[in-house]
């Protein structure tokens, strides 16, 4: 098993320096610049940062994001996007070659780059941010967002529901099926809609979010200590999606088609209900259908469970590179970043997130339900792809392997089958 106390292997960690928990927009020039200089070249000016670059993550809102900061502090803020396919391939290449940079975006620590991140334990602003105490090791923060996006959500088709006599979201597996059965039987032709490409097993593991940490709170740990099995794990899920298979709900077809046009589907009301985490309501946004959408949190066991623990992931993640010759210029920037109301709102008109305390919603109906249904949940929990933190699987690859292994349901391969190979990859990994 790879070594995860990476903390004690940092002895030479360039020194770090705590600026102070203020907010970096509303910070006077002087305390910016007397807060810029260390780490390695006096009065760094140019930061670079390695961000995602998608269809609404675009070159032009990145540097819009970062204008303000370079116009306030004079340090100037350079936006990269990958060199590779995405951020995670570059990020270790860049790293291997010498030529990282010095803020990273998107991704979160491996057990391989977690070394080389600046520890942002002593400044002051980052135990505040969202959801470090989840993504922390020991206590130890060296990844910080901006917010929170929600996984475990149902987007259904209203009218669609309507027409086949469901009178409300189901909270229950049993009422799930239920609803799924009327939706075939009222001529619907995906009642669930899953897609291929890596949202398969993503899409797999928001459906079983909620009853997962029902029925064994902090699962990762309990595989991690061999109290339990990725395959015990998720084979009553496998169980269940065959079951769907069987009947039709949803077809090989499906798992072929890549997620944007799934919700393209969608969107044109050929789909019942369609698992995806809180971005979707930015693209609903974008294009709203005719039709009134509706989503709801993934059925339990129990009404009385209902609703279960949100799964959850780290809004617009940030990570500082310790070997940057800039390193106080790299944190004025993520603290900026993670920090600053009109650079979360800006963010959160990016990619929609929650915050507590501000609304994130920008008017949004979609991502308005979105808040809503957030906030009935009675917790919140880390999916499966964490690989470095207090709630982490100690191996990598996970999201990519379950993908891979579920198709395989589609595939005519059984529960029992893809939940031992899931059992076999992960002792492997454990060992290399």
């Amino acid at each position: 098993m790879r070594n995860q106390n990476w903390e004690t292997t940092m002895s030479t960690r360039i020194r770090r320096r705590t600026c102070g928990a203020f907010l970096i927009g509303l910070a006077p020039a002087s305390m910016l610049a007397a807060c810029s200089s260390g780490g390695g070249a006096e009065g760094a000016k140019s930061v670079r940062m390695l961000v995602n670059i998608t269809d609404n993550l675009t070159q032009e809102r990145w540097d819009a994001l970062v204008a303000p900061f370079a116009e306030k502090t004079g340090i100037e803020v350079k936006i990269e996007g990958p060199t590779g396919q995405s951020v995670a391939e570059s990020f270790p290449t860049l790293l291997a070659s010498g030529t990282a940079p010095d803020v990273i975006q998107s991704i979160l620590p491996s057990a391989d780059t977690a070394p080389e991140l600046l520890d942002l334990t002593d400044y002051a602003w980052a135990s505040g941010t969202p959801m470090a105490d989840l993504y922390s090791t020991g206590g130890a923060i060296n990844v910080v967002g901006v917010g929170m996006q929600s996984q475990s959500l149902m987007y259904y088709n209203a009218d669609l529901f309507a027409q086949a006599g469901i009178t409300a979201p189901p909270t229950t597996w049993d009422e799930f099926d239920a609803a799924l059965a009327a939706l075939a039987a009222a001529g619907v032709g995906k009642p669930l809609g899953f897609a291929g490409d890596w949202a398969t097993g993503v899409q797999a593991q928001q459906v079983w979010h909620p009853q997962q940490n029902i029925t064994t709170p902090g699962w990762q740990q309990a595989v991690a200590d061999g109290s339990s099995t990725l395959g015990d794990q998720f084979q009553p899920l496998f169980e269940r999606i065959t079951g769907w298979i069987e009947a039709g709900y949803t077809t090989a077809d499906d798992i072929a088609i890549d997620s944007t046009t799934q919700e393209a589907n969608f969107i044109a009301g050929d789909v019942g209900i369609y698992p995806m985490g809180s971005w979707f309501s930015t693209t609903l946004a974008a294009s709203p259908p005719t039709f009134e959408v509706g989503i709801f949190s993934p059925p339990v066991e129990n009404a009385a469970d209902a609703p279960g623990p949100m799964g959850a992931t780290l809004a617009f993640p940030y990570m500082v590179w310790q070997g940057s010759a800039n390193v106080d210029a790299a944190a004025q920037l993520v603290e900026y970043l993670v920090s600053d109301e009109a650079a979360i709102a800006a963010q959160a008109e990016m990619d929609f997130f929650i915050r507590e305390g501000p609304d994130t919603s920008s008017g949004n109906e979609y991502a308005a339900q979105v808040q809503e249904v957030t906030e009935q949940a009675p917790s919140f929990v880390v999916p499966g792809n964490q690989t470095v933190g207090d709630y982490a699987l100690p191996v990598d690859g996970f999201n990519p392997k379950l993908t891979e292994l579920v198709q395989g349901l589609w595939q005519g391969r059984t529960p029992t089958e893809v939940a031992s190979d899931l059992t076999t990859w992960y002792e492997a990994e454990k060992q290399s």
